[in-house]
């Protein structure tokens, strides 16, 4: 307990941790259990495996679903290393949570936008995001130079 009254944001940094490799998870889980049901294998081996000739390409919402694990493996890297630098930095358990908790909710959203195809409501989502991501950079900047 010494180590989380010494960081006391870190709470909010494993719950937005946690909440985002859920949501990863439920992706890949989402994109395997489409191209079941599509049944269209491009990869050989997954189309031997499913006695299916390999298809030319992957069904619509199965590359719709690759997209959106591509962007949260450029995107969720980023957060994780500023929010826990924040973290570290000693942010405060309330900022933390406002911040953490904002960002997550955007990245559930994003994702239920991305899959349904909705622009321009994916680019606002994601532009907010990023918003949310400098706040985090500047705060930390911030607490890096002792001006918070």
């Amino acid at each position: 307990m010494a180590f989380i009254s010494a960081y006391p944001a870190l709470p909010a940094f494993a719950l937005a941790l946690v909440a985002l490799f859920t949501k990863t998870s439920l992706t890949s889980v989402l994109q395997v259990v489409s191209r079941l049901r599509a049944g269209t294998f491009p990869i050989p081996e997954d189309a031997r495996l499913m006695r299916k000739r390999p298809a030319e390409a992957e069904a619509d919402f199965v590359r719709r679903c690759a997209n959106v694990w591509r962007n949260d493996t450029e995107n969720l890297p980023l957060f994780l290393v500023l929010a826990l630098a924040y973290v570290l930095l000693g942010a405060t358990a309330e900022s933390a949570q406002m911040l953490f908790g904002t960002y997550v909710v955007l990245r559930y959203a994003h994702t239920l936008i991305f899959l349904l195809g909705l622009q321009p409501w994916r680019a606002v989502l994601y532009l907010a995001s990023m918003a949310v991501c400098w706040t985090i950079a500047v705060r930390s900047l911030m607490l890096a130079l002792g001006e918070m």
